[in-house]
């Protein structure tokens, strides 16, 4: 006699995801300025639930998002390129074929019970609408500043991306870079607090007031410290200088030396 053994199954949900990577993709370089981290993403998304099917929707003939391509391919086998050689032919194909693969899984009785879709357009909130009369748990990932409200008030539950943590992630990567690039030049040399904003922004091309609120933010986490110069004849003219703590920001996992 052998003994029977159950297959194990998993105690998560099972969920359908549906990722429009153009929104993802132009959205965070148009609002945030950011890259998608679709690893991470899919990471925290495995947390709650068991992935099922990935799809990956998206027009790559664009160079700079075409670069993505290869990437995505080494998640899963369904990415999707939405690109089309009619002339006229616009955003809206990717959305059409991202409806239509979701009405398709639903129709074939896939045994997802929660779809998540990445995407921020309001041609969505229909479908959406609809898995619920499925009973299907809806949950959507949108990218912040570009993710309609009827969309939101469609869904199960939504998420705006980036959060804030990775988005104040993000801006205290881009300084550190440049204060460690300056650190390598001269190691004397004390970067300037309003110089380090100017080039963080200029070089990488983002806003100067984030770039300020986070590097104010490492300021007052004692990561960086601002130390007074005094300069001119009469030593009337104050120079804001930073001193980093390197040692600090690596065991503190924000700095790898």
């Amino acid at each position: 006699m052998f003994p029977f053994f159950k297959k194990k199954t998993s105690s998560k949900p099972k969920a359908a995801v549906f990722v429009d990577y153009e929104h993802w993709y132009y959205g965070y370089q148009n609002k945030v300025q950011m890259k998608p981290n679709i690893e991470e993403w899919l990471d925290e998304l495995k947390q709650e639930f068991e992935v099922g099917k990935l799809y990956i929707f998206g027009d790559f003939s664009e160079p700079k998002i075409g670069t993505e391509l290869e990437k995505l391919k080494t998640l899963t086998e369904h990415v999707v390129h939405t690109a089309s050689t009619k002339e006229g032919v616009d955003k809206d194909f990717t959305d059409i074929i991202i409806l239509d693969t979701i009405y398709r899984s639903v129709a074939e009785k896939e045994d997802a019970s929660v779809y998540v879709l990445f995407t921020g357009d309001a041609h969505f909130t229909r479908v959406v609408e609809y898995l619920k009369e499925q009973n299907k748990k809806v949950v959507i990932y949108g990218v912040r500043f570009a993710f309609s409200n009827a969309l939101k008030s469609a869904a199960t539950s939504y998420v705006e991306m980036p959060r804030q943590e990775q988005e104040r992630n993000h801006y205290n990567d881009l300084i550190l870079i440049s204060l460690d690039r300056l650190r390598k030049k001269d190691m004397k040399r004390k970067p300037s607090y309003w110089k380090t904003i100017e080039s963080v922004a200029s070089y990488n091309r983002v806003p100067k007031n984030r770039v300020k609120v986070a590097l104010d933010g490492m300021i007052s986490q004692k990561y960086i410290e601002v130390v007074q110069k005094k300069a001119g004849k009469n030593r009337e003219i104050t120079h804001l200088l930073l001193e980093v703590d390197w040692d600090r920001l690596q065991t503190d996992g924000m700095w790898e030396i």
